[in-house]
């Protein structure tokens, strides 16, 4: 089965990055998320680092998403890229480190302003 030409790791990529940020930002260990979440700490880790055993990059299943945005109390659409926009080839949130930069400080600003 063939579909289109998409470099899923970059999604992969922004997913973990925002994951990261965001449990930063609520002052978590990746253990003490895993808690909250119902997941282990390696599954954490693994979508930060966008590794998986089973795959060349992390793929997690959309209850492991909604989990984790309920355990960081945000809605799920802060932890996946580029959700305003058309699916590209390449997540747009990776395509430089000033965009890198741009996706974090939006994700902060946003959760400064719900406390």
């Amino acid at each position: 089965m063939s579909g289109p030409d998409i470099e899923w790791d970059t999604y992969g990529d922004s997913l973990g990055r925002r994951l990261s940020t965001l449990r930063k930002a609520r002052g978590l260990s990746q253990e003490k998320l895993g808690e909250l979440a119902g997941l282990h700490r390696n599954q954490i880790s693994n979508i930060e680092r966008n590794v998986s055993s089973n795959e060349r990059f992390s793929d997690p299943h959309m209850s492991t998403v909604y989990r984790l945005a309920a355990a960081l109390d945000v809605p799920p659409g802060w932890l996946l890229p580029d959700i305003e926009v058309r699916v590209l080839p390449r997540s747009a949130e990776q395509a430089s480190a000033d965009a890198v930069s741009a996706v974090e400080n939006a994700l902060l600003a946003a959760i400064e302003s719900m406390s």
